[in-house]
């Protein structure tokens, strides 16, 4: 197989593998957002041997749930069903996660399609709260990961609270520390 080359791409060039993927039967129009216009909207579109096989949307859109002010959604990931399983999804999403530590985000977030969710655990996200239901879609989890990278270790405590505080966290196991006596 050829290199994915995944590269920022016009609106008008992902939407046919969104509709395909994820709106599938449903009007064309539906796979537009209101996010798509947002002045750091960012779209990239996964290249094989120049044809689109796949997509994602990045924004800054805060959610309720994290109250931060760099917080940079996902949305309309999607990859066609013939090419899904080698690693064009990873190469994307690694895609927008880059962008949005670029952008000093602390926290990215989308919500997942259950058939999605084990991908995106892959990658470190983790679920906040119950499963939802998306109108004509189907079945989501709210799912984030924290980037603080770029702020300090309190900060990165705080956010990582935040997004944990549904779920009991599940404690680390602590080194044995082996001291000798002389």
């Amino acid at each position: 197989m050829t290199d994915i080359i995944v590269e920022v791409a016009r609106l008008e060039e992902i939407i046919d593998v969104r509709h395909q993927v994820l709106r599938h039967g449903q009007p064309r129009s539906s796979c537009y957002y209101p996010e798509d216009n947002y002045k750091h909207t960012v779209h990239f579109a996964a290249k094989l041997n120049n044809e689109i096989v796949g997509c994602a949307s990045i924004y800054k859109e805060s959610h309720p749930d994290f109250s931060l002010k760099q917080s940079w959604r996902i949305r309309g990931m999607a990859v066609y069903e013939v090419f899904q399983g080698r690693n064009i999804g990873t190469q994307l999403l690694e895609t927008c996660i880059n962008h949005a530590i670029k952008q000093k985000a602390h926290v990215i977030w989308c919500n997942a399609r259950m058939s999605a969710v084990k991908f995106y655990k892959n990658s470190g996200f983790k679920i906040i709260g119950d499963e939802f239901d998306i109108p004509d879609i189907g079945p989501h989890f709210l799912m984030a990961k924290n980037l603080g990278i770029h702020i300090g270790q309190t900060r990165f405590v705080e956010i990582a609270k935040k997004l944990l505080a549904r779920k009991n966290p599940i404690p680390a196991p602590q080194a044995k520390i082996n001291i000798e006596k002389h």
